[in-house]
C-alpha cells in the first residue's frame, strides 16, 4: 500500500511539472514578439566605405536585415553626399512612393510590403552631390539589405 501512495505521489508530482512547464511555454511573455508594421531606414555617408544604413536608429552597416508585417511600410532615407536608387533584387513584387530614386539630400521612399514573403535590396549610388565630394578611406560598400515579411 505505501509503494502505491509513494508511485501515485510520484505521478501526481510528475503531471503537475509537466502541466506547469507547458503553462510557461505559452504565456504571453514567452510568444514572439509582433512584427513592426512601419520601419525607417536611413542612408548616411561614412569615411570608411563611403555609406551605410541603419534601421530604426540602430547601427550603421552595409547589410542589414529586418523584419515587418504584411501590408507594413518601410521607409527609406537618403541623408547621404550622393542619390541612390533603390533595387530590389529578389521577392515578390513591391510599391515605390514617388518612385525607387532619391534624387538629393533628405529624399525619401516608402516601399508597402503586401505579401509575406524575403525580400532583398540594395541601392545604386550616384555621384556625389556638386560641392560635397569627400574623400573616402577603402572600398565603398555594397549596401545590402533582406527584409523578411510575415503573416
Amino acid at each position: 500500500m505505501k509503494r502505491l501512495l509513494i508511485i501515485l505521489a510520484g505521478l501526481s508530482v510528475g503531471i503537475g511539472l509537466t502541466a506547469g512547464v507547458a503553462m510557461t511555454g505559452t504565456t504571453p511573455q514567452r510568444q514572439a514578439a509582433k512584427a513592426p508594421a512601419k520601419s525607417t531606414i536611413t542612408i548616411r555617408h561614412q569615411m570608411k566605405g563611403c555609406h551605410a544604413w541603419s534601421v530604426n536608429g540602430g547601427p550603421y552597416l552595409a547589410t542589414q536585415k529586418t523584419t515587418l508585417a504584411r501590408g507594413g511600410t518601410i521607409t527609406f532615407l537618403d541623408n547621404d553626399i550622393m542619390s541612390h536608387k533603390l533595387v530590389k533584387t529578389g521577392g515578390p513584387a513591391v510599391r515605390y512612393r514617388p518612385g525607387p530614386a532619391m534624387r538629393h539630400m533628405s529624399a525619401s521612399v516608402r516601399i508597402t510590403f503586401g505579401k509575406v514573403g524575403v525580400y532583398r535590396f540594395t541601392t545604386k549610388p550616384g555621384e556625389d552631390y556638386p560641392g560635397m565630394a569627400m574623400k573616402t578611406i577603402g572600398e565603398d560598400n555594397v549596401l545590402r539589405l533582406t527584409v523578411r515579411v510575415t503573416g
